[in-house]
């Protein structure tokens, strides 16, 4: 009860012109807080990543006697101690990128220099990589400073920061063989320059100008497990330093501007629940009252939004829909316990079930497509072809064309479908066959059956699957082949007889098409809603929603109907 009291209330504050005044401000100052941040006060930003944080992958596994004989004294050693360093050894690569609107500038980081702290990892190289204004190379190359562990004094000033030549000097009096072989020990591992930090002084970065820095690490002396640990600080005058792996995730931009949409929802549904009933389209013939349309399942969407659309002209109007397939939509309306204008049925061609009792009315030409796997590798095939398939005379791929051997398997639709009815009538010519598979994959049905026929329910069931089967072949309506290749589903829409799937190629014999019918029980008017419907179907705005789903309209500007329809 106190929950109802309080959205009673907060209805109620939001409805008054304060509240909607308050909501709208908040609104705006959230969405437009981050650009505000970003384009006015802080303008530049400095986007860091860092792309690679592992070992080398070079990691030699030495026995005693894998060195070979007459290598000189002391170099099997140098050779085991080499192997131990390559194991200890890791390359990280982090890219920066100017990502803000304006250039950064040397002085922009100098209280503050951007600083890489490894974990305690001792720099042994470094180099920049791939910039994307190459005369800016050894600039960038110069602003690499090397800095020994933070809070670390070191009694030798040269070891307190380096340029990247010391540190590669250094990194060659590391190795086993120069240590070994070419020269005696110099300084023992204790007393050489320990470098663990990368910092970038006098930094210059040109608007979207970006860089890659790549370093090679070793683990510290003494260590014994292996660290990924990166830290990355510094800060930029006018600007900020963004991780672009954070960026990737929630931040405060994308929660304020998130809050202000949310914001601006509820301002909209705020004020729709104050707005009063909307009148009804005087253009549009609008009936009050319930209408269920059913059937096709390749039809049913657009009718949805045809439906949509009537509603909202005519707010009196509860029009709902349901994909029944075609065949089991007109017996629907058939049956006695169906009022007349209280339901209408969409079958893809002239309904199975003559009857006095129904009126068909031609909405829109349907054209309809073989489907296949895009392995498959075939974009044309015959009449006589895609017989010869579905009698189980060819049942593998290499038997139609060149290439390797892919079994076929047969997406069909079940009995219900209007969509298997014109199949069977224009392009088989006999009935599609007995069902044999539950998966598609193979005959779990029926042994030793001639072909492999599994059956889906919808449209949308069919293309899934023949996306997902390998060797797959189908047939779908073309608007929902388009719309599943649109989506990147492994797809390839095949040319009959050689026309390809579309109604200007009906006329020159495409022969895998249909009219799309609309079936009513008794007399058109027998409900105003029901009659307004069907004039509605007839109208402009419904010609368009079926011009957009990839439909022809039976019915022209000049109210006449299309050649095709009268077929």
């Amino acid at each position: 009860m106190k929950i109802a009291e309080t959205l009673q209330t907060l209805a109620s504050v939001l409805g008054s012109d304060l509240g909607l005044l308050v909501v709208l401000v908040l609104s705006v100052l959230a969405i437009a807080a981050p650009f505000v941040d970003r384009y006015l006060i802080r303008t530049k930003r400095l986007s860091y990543r860092v792309l690679y944080n592992s070992k080398l992958g070079v990691s030699p596994d030495l026995d005693d006697g894998d060195v070979a004989a007459g290598v000189p004294p002391g170099a099997d050693e140098a050779m085991h101690e080499l192997a131990d360093e390559m194991s200890r050894m890791t390359s990280v690569v982090v890219r920066l990128r100017n990502a803000g609107i304006d250039d950064i500038r040397r002085d922009d980081l100098r209280n503050h220099p951007l600083t890489l702290d490894f974990g305690g990892r001792v720099i042994w190289n470094a180099r920049i990589s791939d910039p994307s204004v190459e005369a800016h190379r050894g600039a960038h190359k110069r602003s690499l400073t090397f800095l020994p562990p933070d809070g670390e004094v070191r009694e030798r000033k040269e070891s307190e920061s380096a340029k990247l030549e010391d540190v590669r000097k250094t990194s060659r009096r590391r190795f086993p063989w120069s240590r070994r072989v070419a020269e005696p020990v110099a300084e023992p591992e204790s007393e050489t320059p320990q470098w663990t930090r990368l910092q970038l002084r006098g930094l210059e970065l040109q608007r979207k100008e970006k860089l890659k820095i790549a370093i090679v690490l070793r683990e510290p002396p003494g260590s014994t497990e292996h660290t990924k640990k990166i830290s990355i600080q510094g800060q930029l005058t006018g600007g900020r330093i963004v991780d672009e792996r954070e960026q990737a995730g929630v931040t405060w931009p994308r929660a304020a501007v998130m809050v202000g949409i949310l914001l601006v929802g509820v301002l909209l549904a705020t004020l729709l629940a104050n707005a009063s009933r909307p009148a009804a389209d005087p253009a549009v013939a609008c009936g009050d009252g319930e209408l269920a349309v059913v059937g096709s399942s390749a039809f049913v969407p657009a009718a949805e939004n045809i439906a949509r659309a009537y509603a909202t002209a005519c707010p009196g109007a509860d029009i709902t829909t349901r994909s029944t397939g075609s065949n089991a939509g007109v017996r629907e309306l058939l049956s006695d316990a169906v009022e007349p204008g209280s339901t209408v049925a969409l079958s893809d061609g002239l309904a199975r079930h003559e009857s006095d009792r129904l009126d068909a009315h031609p909405l829109a030409v349907i054209v309809y497509t073989l489907v296949v796997h895009e392995s498959v590798g075939v974009d044309e095939l015959t009449t006589q072809q895609v017989r010869g398939i579905y009698s189980g005379r060819y049942d593998d791929w290499n038997q139609l064309r060149p290439g390797p051997s892919s079994p076929i398997r047969i997406v069909g639709r079940g009995g219900e479908s209007g969509s298997r009815t014109t199949f069977e009538q224009r392009v088989l010519g006999r009935s599609e066959g007995p069902l044999t598979s539950d998966t598609c994959d193979d005959a779990d049905r029926v042994e030793q059956a001639d072909v492999v026929r599994c059956e889906r329910g919808s449209e949308r069931m069919v293309l899934d699957e023949v996306a997902r089967t390998r060797g797959a072949i189908g047939y779908v309506d073309v608007p929902s082949a388009n719309d599943a290749r649109s989506e990147g589903r492994d797809l390839g829409v095949v040319e009959l007889d050689g026309d390809y799937p579309d109604p200007g190629n009906i006329p020159d014999g495409y022969p895998f098409w249909t009219i799309e019918y609309l079936y009513t029980k008794g007399e058109p008017d027998s409900s105003p809603l029901q009659s307004g419907f069907l004039e509605y179907l007839r109208s402009g705005t419904a010609r368009d929603e079926l011009h957009s789903a990839g439909y022809v309209p039976c019915m022209r500007k000049d109210s006449r109907l299309h050649a095709l329809c009268r077929w």
